[in-house]
């Protein structure tokens, strides 16, 4: 039995066992997921692809899963799409990129060869090379005959063909152009840009950008677009080795600049992270169906606690988030139709809590809520997913201009946001999307964004809204403040859909 027809007659057999899935966070059917790969508008639907291993809920051999949607909450699930099947992707089908040519599917990906599979990693046994998959009806691949496309010949000297993954294709102009991440003779990540004229035959055109030796970064999973005449660079950070990950966090960066595609050369001119909460990694963007860009990510947190065993499932993307420029920062909102999705609505205005007071909302698995925040207002809390002993706690300091997160669920550290407010607009408006497994959080209509994940089953659903002095720890300063001053009351307006 070959490999495809082993995964897919597998998850038909055991996807029913499945449970505790989220709502409208997309999720594999069974198994582990990671990266979204090959995220694409192809014939009238999005199509997904991504990281996939159906046999456990954690890593392994890598396959690619597949998914098609029209509006982002429902989905179809297809067949897998790869597998490791072949002498160049023995131990993985890698992350990669999807791209239309002459009506056909075009998938690049990273076949990967590891025979210790990373668990006694030995860099002279690693190689990791460029291939290509083509489907005529977007379900359905052959890979090409002359595979790996970019390998050991097309890699110039000074990079390590271990670590050389992650391609990402473009068209512009009629020429194709492939940003991948490496790893440099210096041991430090590089994005490496290669060109073709048929996504088939490739050379490399140059290095577009480098991180600094003292970093100690590799670059994953990069990213080129361009939104309003600008170009946009986006990759994710990891540690460069093992010694450095106590000291180096996996995030995702974006950098706004200018690429001379003739010259290879690309010109940062600001750089800024894509989301706060340090669960969100190796984002793919698209261009949409009515030409905005679109970008969908890896929700989880490294080293967090895996699901309980019984769920089946490991791992969720993001809600898809539509990208636009201003004041030149990248901004994010979710793409998806709240209004229609939840649509019992509650709304409480002008509501002001003094030291101690609560709001309680009765809330439910999943929601949305708007919190629009005054100027003004005083310090106070935002209780979600509360449950008698339990919360995930939001404290928002208006005269600090900071916001933080800590949760009793999961294994999470402090998650804190500087500068919650980066313009003179006369109120803070906070967007939660809460989910089974997650919450993201959209700050001044996408100016910063916040996610969170935990797979804890004995979450509460309650949300509790607090005044200045909530108890030892909490956002206020106590009975009096600080100089004896009294602490202003807490004041906002609140939406809550389910």
């Amino acid at each position: 039995m070959n490999r495809l027809q082993k995964a897919n007659d597998y998850i038909r057999e055991n996807k029913h066992k499945v449970q505790s899935r989220p709502h409208y966070h997309f999720s594999p059917e069974i198994g582990w997921m990671n990266d979204p790969n090959g995220f694409v508008y192809y014939q009238g639907k999005y199509h997904l692809f991504y990281q996939y291993y159906p046999y456990d809920i954690t890593w392994n051999d890598m396959h690619w899963g597949h998914a098609t949607t029209e509006n982002f909450i429902d989905w179809e699930h297809h067949p897998v799409a790869l597998a490791n099947d072949k002498a160049y992707d023995a131990n993985g089908c890698f992350s990669g990129s999807a791209i239309e040519k002459d009506g056909k599917l075009y998938l690049m990906y990273t076949g990967h060869i590891d025979p210790n599979m990373g668990f006694d990693r030995d860099e002279q046994e690693i190689a990791e090379r460029q291939c290509v998959a083509i489907s005529e009806d977007g379900v359905h691949f052959e890979k090409y005959q002359l595979n790996p496309v970019i390998g050991e010949k097309e890699l110039p000297e000074g990079y390590m063909i271990c670590d050389f993954r992650d391609p990402k294709v473009i068209e512009v102009d009629g020429v194709y152009y492939c940003v991948l991440s490496v790893r440099n003779s210096k041991r430090r990540g590089e994005i490496i840009m290669f060109k073709s004229d048929d996504l088939l035959e490739w050379t490399f055109h140059s290095s577009i950008y480098q991180s600094a030796f003292d970093d100690n970064t590799l670059l994953e999973c990069p990213d080129l677009f361009r939104i309003d005449e600008k170009d946009i660079l986006l990759f994710s950070e990891m540690p460069c080795d093992p010694e450095f990950a106590g000291e180096i966090q996996n995030k995702t960066a974006y950098v706004i600049g200018k690429m001379d595609f003739e010259k290879g050369i690309f010109k940062e001119e600001t750089k800024g992270l894509l989301d706060y909460g340090q669960t969100f990694y190796a984002p793919q963007s698209t261009k949409g169906k009515d030409g905005e860009r679109l970008l969908i990510g890896w929700m989880h947190r490294w080293h967090e606690t895996a699901p309980p065993k019984e769920y089946g499932f490991n791992g969720m993307m993001s809600l898809p988030r539509v990208l636009d420029i201003k004041n030149g920062q990248l901004i994010q909102q979710p793409f998806i139709d709240t209004e229609s999705y939840f649509l019992s609505k509650v709304t409480y205005g002008h509501v002001q809590l003094g030291d101690g007071e609560e709001l309680e909302i009765e809330g439910k698995s999943t929601g949305y809520l708007q919190v629009k925040i005054p100027k003004h207002s005083g310090k106070f809390a935002i209780n979600l997913n509360k449950s008698e002993t339990k919360s995930t706690t939001v404290e928002i300091n208006v005269e600090n201009n900071t916001l933080s997160l800590t949760s009793d669920y999961g294994n999470q550290e402090l998650i804190k946001v500087e500068d919650l407010s980066a313009t003179s607009q006369q109120e803070i408006m906070l967007e939660f999307y809460l989910d089974l497994h997650s919450i993201e959080l959209y700050i001044n209509s996408g100016q910063k964004v916040l996610s969170f994940t935990a797979y804890d089953a004995d979450k509460g659903t309650d949300i509790v809204f607090g005044g200045p002095a909530v108890g030892p720890g909490g956002p206020g300063v106590g009975p009096g403040g600080p100089g004896g001053q009294v602490p202003r009351p807490a004041s906002f307006h609140l939406v809550y859909r389910d």
